[in-house]
């Protein structure tokens, strides 16, 4: 009979996440860098990293975000995932390539590729001009992976962001929760019930008010400053800063999300329309060999 010998490989998670993680990291042979940023992002679920974007990398991204929003064509954020005036845009990569050359950023893939161990791949960008004030939520809801919580959010500020114009709230640790889907909360398909995809959500973001109630968890808002990024696990809870008195939504902030799943993964699907229980995913539009990398590489 053979032993159980904890590797990065021995789990179908990922290896920041193991619960042989301590062991793991000693036995790694990265950097006293990259075990310090390792050990955090397993305590904490996050990570700062400074890109060191300069005005001329910054300055197309934010031109091509102002124009899209005089573009007919332009895809937003469905109204009930618009928490401001200020509306989201949504997978703008397809038409500008600042936006789609930033999710390949060489800082952002190395420090994914030893946080995981594996190459990531983004496959979504949200862009925002003010705070978005939106509630606490985990991207698990939105994407997620078989196997489990092969995701991670990278968000990127193209001027400080602080409480002053609606940084990122996040509960540090919150990673480490169950996930939960609908079916987790015995919420019905969104498809068999009218308005169910607004109808659902709601009830999943006042399910995570009382869940962070009952655990006493803590805010922290983020600061960041221009040019530096937030790394998130897929489950860490996170949603739009809005201090009443210090914030004011008036102001901008001018940031990009983007969003990564890593290779090998069987299936990457939308959470909210899929029906696991019974092996029925509702797929995401990429993979391994079809994604905003193969997107840019396919232009040249």
């Amino acid at each position: 009979m053979k032993n159980f010998k904890p590797s990065n490989d021995s789990l179908d998670i990922p290896w920041i996440e193991s619960p042989f993680f301590n062991q793991l990291l000693e036995e790694s042979d990265l950097t006293d860098k990259q075990k310090e940023d390792c050990k955090f992002y397993n305590e904490n679920g996050y990570l700062i990293i400074d890109l060191e974007l300069t005005d001329d990398e910054i300055s197309p991204v934010v031109n091509d975000v102002y124009e899209a929003l005089n573009d007919e064509k332009t895809t937003f954020h469905a109204d009930h995932f618009q928490y401001t005036e200020s509306k989201r845009i949504f997978e703008h990569w397809r038409k500008s390539d600042s936006i789609a050359n930033l999710t390949i950023h060489p800082k952002i893939i190395n420090t994914l590729s030893y946080l995981y161990g594996k190459t990531p791949f983004p496959f979504s960008t949200i862009n925002f001009i003010k705070g978005s004030n939106q509630p606490l939520h985990s991207d698990t809801i939105h994407f997620h992976t078989i196997p489990h919580l092969w995701m991670v959010g990278v968000w990127i500020a193209f001027e400080d962001v602080d409480e002053t114009n609606g940084t990122l709230k996040i509960i540090p640790g919150s990673h480490k929760w169950p996930v939960y889907e609908y079916h987790n909360l015995n919420l019905p398909h969104p498809d068999t019930i009218e308005n169910g995809e607004a109808h659902n959500y709601k009830i999943y973001e006042d399910f995570l008010i009382k869940l962070i109630k009952s655990k006493n968890a803590s805010e922290k808002n983020v600061s960041l400053k221009k040019g530096q990024a937030l790394i998130w696990a897929s489950n860490m809870l996170h949603g739009g800063c809005n201090v009443e008195g210090v914030t004011d939504l008036n102001k901008t902030r001018l940031t990009q999300a983007n969003h990564y799943f890593f290779e090998g993964c069987t299936k990457h699907y939308h959470p909210m329309f899929s029906r696991p229980l019974e092996g029925q995913y509702a797929l995401k539009w990429c993979d391994d060999n079809n994604n905003i990398i193969t997107y840019l590489n396919n232009k040249k």
